[in-house]
C-alpha cells in the first residue's frame, strides 16, 4: 500500500528495551561530598542519569548517579535525563537547572521538562518481528511535558529532561553546574560538567532539510490558528533547523489561507535549509490529474510563488517545487509536461519528487527532474546510481516514512533513539546524502480521527493521547508521521524530534572535518560507526565517544 493510499485508509486515535547503564551519560558516583539534605526521612527513591539518546522504560533501572558530564560546541543542543524512581507516588518535585559557570564566563537559559508516555497496545502484524521482538503492549515514553513540578509515579523511572544550549562564540573550556531537586523533605544535587569545545556549528545547517508541517491540521486543533500560535509552532521547527513548510498544501483551498507567507520564509531563512515554493500535487489524486490541470493550477499560483521568489527566499537552491510523490511509471507523461512548463517559467529553481521509478539519467532529465529522493528502503537508495546523478549535477536526497524495517534506521515508538542522531549525522555523510525529506510531523488528519485537544501544562503524564495508527493493518505502526504534540500555546517536543535535532547538528562536525581533512578522511571517520544504511552502531556510549573525536580534530 503506497502512503496516500495507507493515510486515507487510515484512522489516527486517541526498542528499546529497558536501558541499563552501558547507555546513561554517567553510571559513576561523585566523590564529593554534597550538601547537607535538608530531610531527616529516609529516601524511598533512587536517582540515575541518562543520556537523551536513550528511551527510559518505565521499568528500566539504572545504576544510581548523580553526575552528568558532555562535550559540546557552540551553537549546539544537548539534552540529558534524570531518572527517579520512587517506591511511592510524589506528587510535586520542585526542578532548578543552575546555570554553567566557568571562570567568569556563564551559560545560562537551560530548560526542563518531564517525560510523558503514550500506550502502545499492540506490536502484533509488524512486517519484521524481529524489529519488536520482547516488546510488549504498555506505557512508552515519548512526548516532553511543561509543568511547574515534576511528578513521580511509583515504582516507575520517571525522567526530567534537560536541554542545555550553548551559544555560538561561546568560550571553550570546563564548566560546571547543578540540577536541585527537592523531593519531599530532601533536597538532590545533580552535577554537570560540560566541555564546551573551541568551536561552533554554523547556525544554518548544512544538510537541506523537508520535514512537513501541516497548516491544514493546525488550524483544525487551533481554530483560526491565531498567530501567536501559529509563530510558536514557526519557531519551534526552526529552532530544531527546520524550515517550517508544508509538502502538501492546497493553495486554492480553506487551508491556502494558513500558507507560508514569503516573509516568514525570509524571517527563517538564517536558521533553516530548504522548503517547498509550491506543491505541484497535493493529493495522492492529483498524479492522475491531466496535465492540463495542474499547469493551469500552477499559472493561478504564480502570484505567490513571485513573491516568495522575489523575496530571495529562494535563493541558493533553498527553495523547490515539490511533487508526484512516489508516482508511478504511468505518470511520467504528466510529469514530464508539468515539469517542462514549470522549467519554462522558473529555469533556476530545482523541482524535487520522490519517484522511486526513474533509472537512469537521461530519464531523469527528460522528466526535468533535478532533487531525486529516494527512499532509504529495500535497496532503492543505490549508491553507484546516486553518485552518477550527482556526477551529473543532480542532487539527490534520502527519506523514510513508515518504512524502513530492521536493520535501517526510524524513529518509529520501537526504534532505538540513537537510530535517529546516526541516520542524520555519520550515515547521511557518509551515504552521501544531499539533502533529507519526512512527510509529516504532525499528522494529525489519518482518516476519520477525530481532532485532537491541546495538551494543557501540567496534564497527567500518561496521555490521553494515541500515536498508534488504528486500522487492522496498521495496528503496529506508532509515530509515523507524528513527532510533535499540540500543546494550549503550541508544540510540544518529543524525545525522538529532539534526537533528530541532535542529529542535524552532530552532522555538522563531518562538514566542519571535511573542510579541515578533506572528503575522504571525513568519509572513512563517519563509517567508524555508519558503515552503510543497514549496518551502524547502536551503541550510545560508542557513537559519543566518536563525536569526541571528531571534536579532538577541530580543536
Amino acid at each position: 500500500m503506497n502512503r496516500w493510499e495507507f493515510i486515507k485508509a487510515s484512522t489516527f486515535l486517541g526498542c528499546s528495551t529497558a536501558v541499563l547503564g552501558a547507555d546513561s551519560i554517567s553510571c559513576s558516583k561523585r566523590t564529593q561530598t554534597k550538601p547537607a539534605d535538608t530531610g531527616t526521612q529516609p529516601k524511598n527513591y533512587r536517582i540515575s542519569t541518562a543520556s537523551g539518546a536513550v528511551k527510559i522504560m518505565p521499568e528500566g533501572i539504572l545504576p544510581e548517579s548523580d553526575t552528568v558530564t558532555f562535550g559540546i560546541a557552540g551553537n549546539e543542543t544537548e539534552c540529558f535525563q534524570i531518572v527517579i524512581r520512587p517506591e511511592t507516588t510524589v506528587e510535586r518535585v520542585s526542578v532548578t537547572v543552575n546555570d554553567l559557570v566557568s571562570g567568569s564566563n556563564r551559560i545560562s537559559g537551560h530548560t526542563w521538562h518531564q517525560v510523558g508516555y503514550v500506550y502502545i497496545s499492540t506490536f502484533a502484524g509488524h512486517p519484521v518481528p524481529a524489529d519488536v521482538s520482547g516488546k510488549l503492549s504498555g506505557w512508552y515514553p515519548d512526548p516532553l511535558l511543561t509543568r511547574d513540578h515534576a511528578h513521580l509515579i511509583e515504582n516507575w523511572s520517571n525522567s526530567i529532561w534537560v536541554t542545555v544550549h550553548v551559544p555560538a562564540g561561546t568560550p571553550a573550556g570546563t564548566y560546571q553546574g547543578t540540577v536541585e531537586l527537592e523531593i519531599g523533605p530532601h533536597t538532590e544535587t545533580i552535577h554537570i560538567e560540560a566541555t564546551v569545545y573551541g568551536f561552533s556549528i554554523p547556525a544554518v545547517p548544512s544538510l537541506p532539510s523537508l520535514f512537513s508541517l501541516a497548516l491544514e491540521y493546525l488550524a483544525k486543533v487551533y481554530p483560526g490558528l491565531p498567530t501567536a500560535i501559529r509563530k510558536n509552532w514557526l519557531d519551534f521547527l526552526a529552532e530544531r533547523r527546520i524550515m517550517p513548510t508544508d509538502l502538501y498544501i492546497d493553495l486554492q483551498g480553506p487551508d491556502g489561507a494558513y500558507r507560508i507567507t514569503p516573509e516568514e520564509y525570509v524571517h527563517y531563512n538564517g536558521q533553516t535549509n530548504g522548503f517547498v515554493i509550491y506543491p505541484i500535487t497535493v493529493t495522492w489524486e492529483d498524479r492522475n490529474a491531466p496535465a492540463e490541470v495542474l499547469i493551469q493550477r500552477f499559472e493561478e499560483n504564480r502570484g505567490y510563488i513571485d513573491a516568495i521568489i522575489a523575496s530571495g527566499a529562494a535563493a541558493g537552491g533553498k527553495g523547490v517545487f515539490y511533487g508526484f510523490d512516489e508516482n508511478e511509471p504511468e505518470h511520467f507523461d504528466t510529469m514530464k509536461a508539468v515539469h517542462a512548463h514549470i522549467k519554462s517559467r522558473y529555469p533556476d529553481i530545482p523541482i524535487a519528487t520522490t519517484s522511486m521509478h526513474i533509472q537512469s539519467l537521461a530519464q531523469l532529465e527528460a522528466l526535468h527532474v533535478d532533487i531525486l529522493v529516494l527512499h532509504i528502503t529495500d535497496g532503492i537508495y543505490n549508491n553507484p546510481f546516486a553518485d552518477q546523478l550527482r556526477a551529473a549535477g543532480k542532487k539527490v536526497w534520502g527519506y523514510i516514512s513508515l518504512q524502513p524495517y530492521h536493520p535501517m534506521p526510524n524513529w518509529r515508538i520501537e526504534n532505538a533513539l540513537i537510530e535517529t542522531r546516526v541516520l542524520l549525522s555519520a550515515m547521511a555523510y557518509h551515504e552521501r546524502f544531499d539533502g533529507f525529506l519526512y512527510w509529516g510531523v504532525n499528522q494529525y488528519n489519518k482518516g476519520q480521527w477525530e481532532t485532537p485537544r491541546p495538551i494543557s501544562r501540567n496534564t497527567p503524564l500518561k496521555l490521553d493521547m494515541s500515536i498508534t495508527t488504528p486500522t487492522e493493518e496498521y495496528k503496529w505502526l506508532h509515530g509515523d508521521g507524528l513527532l510533535i504534540y499540540p500543546g494550549t500555546d503550541g508544540p510540544l517536543s518529543s524525545i525522538r524530534m529532539e534526537n533528530i535535532r541532535k542529529g542535524l547538528e552532530e552532522y555538522e562536525y563531518y562538514k566542519l572535518v571535511e573542510a579541515k581533512l578533506g572528503k575522504n578522511a571525513t568519509l572513512e571517520l563517519a563509517a567508524q560507526v555508519a558503515q552503510s544504511m543497514s549496518a551502524y552502531t547502536r551503541d550510545v556510549q560508542e557513537y559519543l565517544k566518536h563525536k569526541a573525536s571528531l571534536a579532538a580534530k577541530l580543536g
